[in-house]
């Protein structure tokens, strides 16, 4: 009978009890025990020995052996007694104290706390004052020094994760209960500390580090691997286990925290030397949205030609497959404008990679998603975002999901779709939620997509809440061109409804900062900057910002037919020929043959059902102005009906220039309201403080505006009022701009002094 188990487990305290019984001695020592005779002989092995062969122990005589050893003692001859039956090796969880054994020894009322203090091991049960840096020091040398590497590396795991080895190692206590669970995790943060010690030792032996990082990549947990490797100076295993965790891709599986430690841990003058490595540097680069570090890592790397995309992908490239899918890539970071033979080119690079190639293949659909969003080519870029989903869920890959999501989300936004949104969204949210480890710049994605989806279903209070709270982080982050456009877009509006023009102005006047080198992203402000000021009844100041772009889409060629509004491509082209047409619609609404020319472009197959529904409205203002109220009834009737089925207040809400004017005809207002589905979707935008009355200001305040409006005409401070409603300060400051444009103040006096004069507060 052997009972084996690590120290502290009382296997010499039995031994004690059994040779009591017997009425026998207890042998201590490496060689067998002798003299016994018909005794049954009781042998305590101590540790850190080796003892005598088993078979020269039988030969002395004894029938009936009791052996107590260590798990690490190797017992010569046990072996063949296991496999004749022989011998009998206790399982060392006998040794634990039981509950029943604990409430016969210590009573009820001791039993629980001891089992809960202890988890049974009786080297802490029955000696209470057995702690802090004792514990840590019986743990690191009586039982974590001998065991294997495996195991240290499992029970890292297990302390870390909770999940269990697959084979728990015998050398250790028993650390878990049946169902997998910690049995003793009152020691949880003492063998944490006691591991630390004795895993920092090993890895300075160059064949002990490298044998833990073995066993950490073993068991699917490279970036702890990759650690240790560098660690020991081993860079070439790093390099391969970082290789084998899929190079570029291991940021998507364990996070940008983990991959910047891989990252740094190389050497710079190694890491230039590797491929895969300069690559991963460039995508870091990317991720921080500095696009030009990321040209000049390549430069230095690869030459003059890998920032040259003809080069890069001509059909005589020299250049890797994996740095010309990286390549791609980084297109779109750059906003690059991409010609239908480069497109071309592109596509005939995805047959080079293999079909089980998911994580390339996904990502080279999700880099071409990119430039069909952009050309708003919709259809195309919903079937490579099908296509890029599927390589990603065969690639398990959550997070790159959860960006194919976004986009799709961001598809259906531009086209005025808010309810198909919403569900792309709530799968964006499934994913981000599937993520083991924490990408706090892609939940800030995921609450603006949620902030503008609320926006065009017309509550503006969480997008007012993340541009005053999280914007500025936003902005330091990873940019899309696409997810600029769309943040430009929601971000200068929203600030330009429900607070002020200076707002809007200075938030795109951050970017202008941001993206100063990207002469694109600087015409997509500029355009959005003419909006802003076009929306505030300012269209000279509009009309002057309009004209400092440079492009060959001026007033005149949209005027006078010098450009073919129906064929325009570009997504900054159509934004600005839409600019150009609004102005003109508020300067000259009679202007012979305006309406031919919005027709024209609102045929245009590349323009967004966001910009068809301004179109629209331009063209009911236009019949209003020449008193065709049935053809302006008729225009708004299937616009307002279009928003209704799809979900989309803020659309309507960017018009409201024109759409009041409109509204408050009753002839045409009147005959809208008549049909449930518009008089619900004109209540949203009234309740959102988008649509003015003609009723009086001080009837257009919601109740929560009149009750913050008494609250300041009393004095009190925007905190006092966010406390005593319980809003946020930000929210409070989006209803106070709501009170301000619907009043038509400036500040609070001026509110205050104008609710007093309309009876509104005493």
């Amino acid at each position: 009978m052997v009972l084996e188990g690590p120290g502290g487990m009382g296997k010499s305290t039995v031994l004690q009890e059994i040779a009591t019984k017997f009425e026998t001695r207890i042998h201590r020592g490496a060689t067998g025990p002798d003299g016994f005779g018909a005794q049954p002989c009781v042998w305590d092995i101590p540790p850190y020995c080796q003892p005598e062969a088993l078979a020269e122990v039988f030969q002395s005589g004894a029938t009936r052996i009791f052996i107590a050893k260590r798990a690490d003692i190797v017992l010569p001859g046990l072996s063949r007694a296991l496999a004749y039956g022989k011998a009998y090796v206790a399982e060392p969880s006998l040794l634990l104290v039981s509950k029943d054994e604990a409430l016969e020894m210590f009573g009820a009322e001791k039993a629980n706390d001891l089992l809960s203090r202890s988890g049974g091991w009786p080297l802490l049960a029955f000696n209470s004052a057995l702690a802090g840096k004792e514990l840590i020091s019986f743990l690191e040398s009586e039982i974590l020094c001998s065991i294997p590497a495996d195991a240290l590396v499992d029970l890292r795991i297990l302390l870390d994760t909770g999940k269990r080895a697959p084979q728990n190692d015998p050398s250790l206590p028993p650390l878990l209960t049946s169902e997998g669970d910690l049995s003793m995790p009152c020691i949880a943060s003492h063998l944490s500390g006691a591991l630390n010690t004795v895993m920092t030792g090993r890895t300075r032996i160059a064949a002990d580090a490298k044998a833990i990082a073995e066993a950490f990549a073993a068991r699917g947990y490279p970036v702890e691997a990759i650690d240790i490797f560098q660690q020991a100076g081993f860079h070439d295993n790093a390099l391969k286990t970082f290789v084998e965790a899929e190079g570029i891709f291991l940021l998507y599986f364990h996070g940008p925290d983990a991959f910047d430690r891989v990252l740094a841990g190389f050497p710079r003058s190694y890491a230039l030397q590797s491929e895969v490595l300069v690559l991963a540097l460039a995508l870091q680069a990317l991720k921080l949205g500095d696009v030009s570090r990321a040209r000049r890592l390549l430069a230095d790397r690869f030459g003059d030609l890998a920032n040259d995309p003809d080069a890069v992908f001509s059909q005589r490239s020299l250049f890797s497959r994996e740095f010309r899918a990286f390549r791609l890539l980084m297109l779109i970071y750059e906003d690059y404008y991409f010609s239908e033979e480069l497109l071309d080119q592109c596509f005939a690079l995805v047959a080079e990679f293999p079909l089980d190639d998911h994580l390339f293949r996904g990502s080279f659909y999700n880099s071409v998603l990119e430039f069909y969003i952009r050309n708003r080519r919709f259809a195309e870029a919903e079937d490579v975002a099908q296509r890029a989903m599927h390589h990603y869920r065969r690639a398990k890959a959550p997070l790159l999901e959860f960006y194919i999501s976004l986009h799709q989300a961001l598809i259906r936004l531009l086209m005025g779709d808010a309810l198909a949104a919403r569900k792309h969204s709530e799968l964006a949210a499934q994913s981000l939620a599937e993520l083991p480890f924490e990408s706090a710049n892609d939940t800030r994605l995921q609450t603006l997509l949620e902030a503008c989806i609320e926006y065009e279903g017309g509550r503006a209070e969480p997008l007012a809440r993340f541009l005053s709270l999280e914007i500025d982080d936003f902005s330091h982050g990873e940019i899309w061109p696409s997810l600029l456009e769309f943040a430009l877009h929601y971000g200068s509006q929203a600030l330009g409804d429900h607070f002020s023009t200076i707002a809007a102005r200075s938030f795109l006047d951050r970017w202008r900062v941001y993206q100063i080198s990207n002469r694109q992203f600087q015409a997509m402000i500029e355009i959005r900057e003419a909006a802003v000021l076009q929306n505030a009844n300012r269209w000279q100041e509009a009309a002057e910002r309009l004209a400092t772009i440079k492009s060959r889409v001026d007033r005149s060629a949209v005027l006078t037919g010098g450009i073919e509004l129906a064929s325009l491509r570009d997504r900054d082209e159509i934004a600005l020929a839409l600019a150009w047409l609004r102005q003109t619609v508020y300067e000259q609404p009679a202007r012979a043959g305006l309406e031919d020319l919005i027709a024209t472009i609102i045929g245009n197959l590349h323009l967004t059902d966001r910009q068809r529904v301004g179109a629209e409205i331009w063209l009911a203002y236009i019949a209003k102005r020449q008193r065709n109220l049935t053809r302006a009834r008729a225009v708004l009737q299937k616009t307002f009906e279009d928003c209704a089925r799809l979900g989309a207040v803020a659309p309507l809400s960017e018009e409201r220039v024109f759409l009041s004017e409109l509204i408050d005809n009753q002839r045409i207002g009147g005959f809208l309201a008549t049909t449930l589905q518009i008089r619900q979707i004109m209540r949203k935008l009234r309740d959102s403080g988008r649509l003015s009355s003609s009723s009086g200001a001080g009837n257009d305040l919601s109740r929560r505006e009149s009750k913050i409006l008494m609250m300041i005409s009393e004095g009190a401070a925007n905190k006092f009022i966010a406390n005593t409603l319980g809003l946020s300060e930000a929210t409070v400051k989006f209803h106070l701009g709501n009170v301000y444009r619907k009043l038509g103040c400036r500040n609070r006096q001026e509110a205050i002094s104008s609710a007093r004069a309309l009876g509104i507060v005493n």
